[in-house]
């Protein structure tokens, strides 16, 4: 793909980069308004998307309902299950971003509804609600259609048995998380999974009722998720793809649908965000587990490399990808938060350059962007911009930013560019803090614009 001319070193500017992809996935025939890609609009009626502000479902704007307060980041596991719920009932309604205490300042009108500044919460019909529990019940009961909980019957007995299971399972998982290593609290954290594996067995479907997803699956999705990660960067012990197939074959069904791909994060972003939210997690120190934290946190030297190994089921993190969708995906987000990102980063000028590299190698490819009359060389840019690249690299937040399979492109094709532009800098320049996540403070994508 050929750009226009440009007096500074990057090539095209901003506005001409955007064009660009929409043309690369114009000719390509790909969307990326696909449930959970970073698309090039909000779609309110359309695909869900961590994005969208609006999720009207067909109903008219003016007649929603319901406000949805949750974390801006997407970390809180109680807003997930919020926002999960909302998205499969198809509840018409709209988002309101909320910082966690851990990574920014809530604002004074959140804080005047709610002085604890509790999330999620909720408003339905100008009535404000908080805890999430009291919050999904209340959802279910407001809006019977696309019942998730059985109203009656021996099903929901075992629903209420499900719900019970995953806090015993929640409760476990941060046990362990939290300890130095315990073989008691290994045994423990363990029972809870064979017990949860078992009921999925016995469940004569997919979901935990069966056949079709309920509540107890958006309860489990939230914490699941999270125990997958966490468990096998910090204790070595694989979830997916490990030693409980009913549970293995459970996300194989979420992740088919497309609220829940919406709303999935990846095994780096909840690694790093759940530190400052629990009070810390312990490592084992196995050659197990460090091997997976240096994996997902790539510094194996291969897995945020270029070229990048498949992405499959059999992966460490498993997963399915479309490399050039991808690509185009993390390009749009890039170009849309591109002053966020400089501003975040601490970049200057040289920066800006690094980082409009990095989108002509996503859309036009290494290849074609170093056989181009303005190839990214060493010496082309400042070496500070290298900083800048590597900081963005380690801070990509999925599902806020774009998909996981994305993520992987960007974090990759950020050290291709860094690589090259100062090889001298290490790793990672400025390491993930632990007690807070100030580092990510969205107030610095505040009104970023193309």
């Amino acid at each position: 793909m050929a750009f226009r001319a440009a007096a500074t070193a990057g090539g095209a500017p901003w506005a001409e980069l955007a064009a660009a992809v929409r043309r690369a996935a114009s000719a390509g025939g790909f969307d990326l308004h696909e449930a959970g890609r970073r698309g090039l609009r909000e779609t309110r009626d359309g695909p869900p998307s961590a994005q969208a502000e609006i999720r009207t479902f067909g109903s008219d704007e003016k007649a929603l309902r319901v406000v949805l307060y949750r974390d801006n980041h997407a970390w809180c596991p109680y807003c997930h299950k919020v926002w999960l719920q909302l998205e499969e009932k198809r509840v018409p309604y709209r988002v309101e971003k909320v910082s966690m205490n851990c990574y920014g300042t809530k604002s004074r009108a959140f804080l005047s509804k709610t002085a604890r500044g509790l999330l999620p919460a909720l408003e339905i019909d100008g009535h404000f609600y908080t805890e999430s529990s009291k919050i999904m019940q209340l959802i279910e009961e407001t809006f019977p259609e696309r019942p998730l909980l059985p109203a009656s019957g021996p099903e929901k007995g075992v629903s209420q048995r499900l719900l019970a299971l995953e806090r015993e399972l929640f409760g476990a998982w941060l046990h362990w998380l939290r300890a130095e290593e315990s073989p008691r609290a290994r045994r423990e954290f363990e029972r809870a999974m064979d017990a949860t594996d078992r009921v999925l067995e016995a469940s004569g479907g997919r979901f935990f009722l069966g056949a079709e997803v309920s509540l107890a699956d958006v309860v489990f999705a939230s914490s699941l998720e999270r125990i997958a990660a966490s468990i096998l960067y910090y204790k070595g012990l694989r979830v997916k793809g490990g030693r409980w197939p009913s549970i293995n074959a459970w996300f194989a069904a979420m992740e088919e649908r497309e609220a829940y791909r919406a709303t999935q994060s990846d095994f780096h972003t909840h690694v790093h965000d759940l530190p400052p939210q629990i009070g810390g997690c312990l490592a084992s120190g196995s050659p197990e587990q460090r091997m997976a934290a240096q994996e997902i946190d790539g510094r194996d030297g291969r897995s945020w490399k270029l070229p990048l190994p498949p992405l499959t089921l059999e992966s460490l993190e498993p997963g399915s990808e479309v490399p050039a969708l991808d690509r185009l995906e993390a390009a749009n987000a890039l170009v849309h938060c591109h002053e966020g990102v400089l501003r975040s980063s601490r970049g200057g000028p040289a920066a800006d350059a690094a980082f409009r590299y990095v989108v002509r190698a996503l859309v036009e490819g290494v290849e074609g962007l170093q056989g181009s009359a303005d190839p990214l060389r060493p010496g082309s840019l400042d070496s500070s911009a290298a900083a800048s690249l590597r900081w963005t690299r380690d801070r990509i937040c999925v599902p806020r930013d774009m998909s996981f399979p994305a993520a992987r492109q960007l974090r990759a094709h950020l050290n291709w560019a860094a690589d090259i532009i100062d090889p001298r800098d290490g790793w990672q320049g400025v390491p993930l803090p632990t007690s807070d996540r100030r580092d990510s403070d969205p107030v610095a994508f505040a009104a970023a614009s193309l």
